[in-house]
């Protein structure tokens, strides 16, 4: 039997999965590290760490499959997007990373977007600027640690320096690439202008692949420290949200895809390079050659509901009671409505200042209003987020595939379906990043053909979806107008 391994390096965690050839996960393993977040605004992770933690998921995962290391053929990779590694010419760190939640480069990121507008780029980028973004990190550096700068020789994504040092080149891929800001994602290339006008070289820019292009082979001193045979193909990869749509089996442009974990966004696959000329979603390179994709993200999900139960609650039931107390209310929870910006928000507006709240409380109300209140407003505000992909001809969608941890309620995925009135399916993949990243290495190998036709054949939907109930439907359709002009008023504090 033969075998390929995927790695997903999240912000908290690395984590590693073992499939066969049918898409079968045949073994796991996590391991887990922190966030250096002062001073205040900070945000890093050391690659090294990075590095020693991902040699031991796959020396776990390697155990726990009990397989021959010769039987694993290749290896891809998945990652947190955005943050910048910076190497020196030898290719060793010369800093903390800078992750996608940094936010000391907010003077340069404004920067950024003013030439961007003045210079018309913001066809060719297809995103705004985020101070936790590569080129918006790297002006900071450039600016203000200029020793650093000075002897930069290769700059590189998160999951781009794992992949080099079990053995790849200084490369990256299309996917990824795009959530630097440095990226022209209609053109699949460096935005050579942009650089230019930064005076940043793009020599120290990384080369660019497609996800299963192989990027390399396991070297002898990796083989040594993991585990691993040398000489086993490793497969660019892709960032995070890509390799979690293609895992899930989003291919196709019917499908609407909606992930609700700490944060919560939706998604949906464009054979053209659109963008929201507002810029309040997110455009990015797809797997498969040809496709787009673009992402509505909200700073809130379910982090609402675990603040809820938690700090205000502080309720010791489980999450599946919660749930199905929640789920004996009706839809609407009785007239309570709650706004869940409770870190400000992204999308459908960007505003760090908006502010959650319940609308509506009354004595009838009990805990369990509350809990799918909340459930409610999360879902709500995603709906929002489709007036804006409705309004770039992103709509017509004859189901959604629902994933993260708030998949995992049935009561939160029918609201879902009576809030987006779809059918709404979950994938029997699970780690669904690890799962893309594998079958990049999967389509390295020549195990398939094409991306649609790997996915065709091995991921799997469940085989009754949670549908819409008509009377709900017609509910939330009212409430969407209320919950609309509620979430003008959050923007006044």
């Amino acid at each position: 039997m033969e075998y390929v391994m995927g790695i997903d390096l999240g912000t908290s965690s690395v984590k590693a999965v073992v499939m066969g050839r049918e898409g079968n996960i045949l073994s796991a393993a996590g391991k887990e590290y922190g966030i250096m977040t002062n001073p205040a605004g900070y945000a890093q992770q050391d690659p090294r760490q990075w590095w020693e933690k991902t040699k031991e998921a796959v020396r776990q995962v390697l155990s726990r499959s009990r397989i021959m290391p010769e039987q694993v053929r290749g290896m891809g990779f998945s990652g947190q997007m955005h943050g910048l590694v910076a190497l020196d010419r030898e290719g060793q760190p010369l800093m903390p990373a800078m992750i996608w939640m940094d936010q000391r480069a907010e003077v340069e990121r404004r920067e950024i977007w003013e030439l961007v507008r003045k210079n018309g780029l913001e066809k060719e980028l297809m995103n705004k600027p985020v101070a936790g973004m590569l080129i918006c990190s790297l002006l900071w550096v450039k600016k203000n640690q200029p020793d650093i700068y000075k002897k930069i020789g290769h700059v590189m994504l998160p999951k781009d320096y794992i992949r080099y040092c079990f053995g790849g080149g200084f490369d990256t891929d299309e996917t990824d690439a795009g959530g630097s800001l440095a990226f022209s994602v209609g053109e699949r290339k460096w935005c050579q202008k942009l650089l230019r006008l930064l005076d940043i070289p793009e020599d120290i820019f990384p080369r660019v692949r497609k996800p299963y292009e192989i990027g390399g082979m396991v070297t002898r001193k990796a083989a040594e420290e993991t585990g691993l045979k040398a000489g086993t193909i490793l497969a660019a990869g892709g960032g995070d949200s890509a390799m979690q749509l293609t895992g899930n089996g989003m291919v196709r442009e019917e499908i609407l895809c909606c992930n609700i974990g700490t944060a919560s966004q939706i998604l949906a696959v464009s054979p053209v390079p659109l963008y929201d000329k507002e810029l309040r979603s997110q455009t990015f390179c797809h797997s498969i050659p040809g496709l787009w994709y673009v992402q509505c993200g909200s700073l809130n999900g379910g982090s609402a509901l675990k603040w809820l139960t938690g700090q205000i609650l502080g309720t010791q039931k489980s999450y599946d009671q919660l749930c199905r107390e929640a789920d004996d209310v009706e839809a609407g929870s009785g007239g309570l409505v709650f706004l869940p910006y409770l870190a400000g928000e992204r999308a459908p507006y960007e505003d760090p200042h908006a502010r959650g709240g319940f609308f509506g409380l009354s004595l009838k109300h009990s805990q369990a209003h509350m809990v799918r209140a909340v459930m409610e407003g999360v879902a709500l505000n995603l709906r929002l987020c489709l007036d804006i992909f409705e309004n770039m001809g992103l709509g017509g969608k004859k189901y959604m595939v629902v994933s993260g941890g708030g998949a995992k309620s049935g009561t939160w995925r029918q609201i879902l379906a009576d809030v987006f009135d779809l059918p709404v399916y979950r994938t029997q993949t699970v780690e669904e990043a690890c799962a893309g990243a594998a079958f990049m290495a999967a389509l390295a190998l020549g195990w398939y053909e094409t991306v649609e036709d790997m996915t065709r054949q091995t991921v799997r939907l469940e085989t009754e979806p949670m549908t819409p109930v008509l009377g709900h439907v017609e509910v939330y359709r009212e409430i969407r107008e209320r919950f609309g002009r509620l979430s003008m008023l959050s923007r006044s504090y």
